[in-house]
């Protein structure tokens, strides 16, 4: 039975920019993901989110690939806007330990504060459609790269240097963090971000600190 008290569908006038009529499209595509998943994106659920016509909707997109593409893009640029904040950029004189816990806490910070975004981000790729699974893939890669170009110059003077698998443990950190932030949107009250970032600084100092 539906009730009474349902939130009446957002409207947005016909005679709106064609760019802000496209950022309002995303919106609501946006909003459809953290409701009721990504294989709930359509013409027609954006069209209905919105209160327009299927051609209003076609008006900007050609398909629902094409919507979780743009969306993705526009996310994903907006998320890494947000990692990028909180990668060190110089690294003189900088302390390995604590370096790589204020990136996890800065990542679980922008979790936190923009939790529709980073649950569009972090969908289970497996169940994505090709636009989504490939522009995460990407996004994931650079990060990869940045994280693997901060520990190889926290371990360029360290003596088993050349033995360290830096790809690897790159690779692991990332998926710590991201499981991390997923912990952080499907249960905050049992995994805040400080109890994250906690057992973040654990992990690195007992690699940083291993043989000491």
């Amino acid at each position: 039975m539906t009730s009474s008290a349902t939130t009446p569908k957002r409207r947005y006038s016909a005679r709106t920019p064609a760019a802000e009529r496209r950022e309002q499209l995303l919106d609501a595509a946006l909003e459809i993901i953290n409701t009721d998943g990504v294989a709930a994106v359509s013409v027609d659920g954006v069209a209905k989110a919105c209160g327009v016509t299927r051609p209003v909707v076609y008006g900007q997109f050609t398909d629902a690939n094409h919507i979780l593409r743009d969306l993705l893009h526009r996310e994903g640029e907006r998320a890494l806007a947000q990692i990028a904040a909180v990668l060190p950029g110089d690294l003189t004189d900088a302390d390995p330990v604590e370096t790589f816990t204020q990136v996890a806490a800065g990542l679980f910070a922008a979790v936190t504060a923009s939790p529709q975004r980073w649950r569009s981000i972090l969908l289970p790729v497996d169940g994505s459609p090709p636009p989504v699974r490939n522009y995460k893939q990407q996004a994931e890669t650079a990060v990869r790269a940045r994280i693997a170009e901060i520990t190889r110059w926290f371990i360029r003077e360290q003596p088993d240097a050349d033995t360290i698998d830096v790809d690897l443990l790159a690779h692991l950190l990332l998926t710590a963090m991201e499981e991390g932030s997923r912990l952080i949107l499907n249960d905050p009250d049992t995994y805040p971000p400080e109890r994250l970032t906690a057992m973040a600084r654990f992990m690195v100092e007992t690699f940083f600190n291993r043989g000491r």
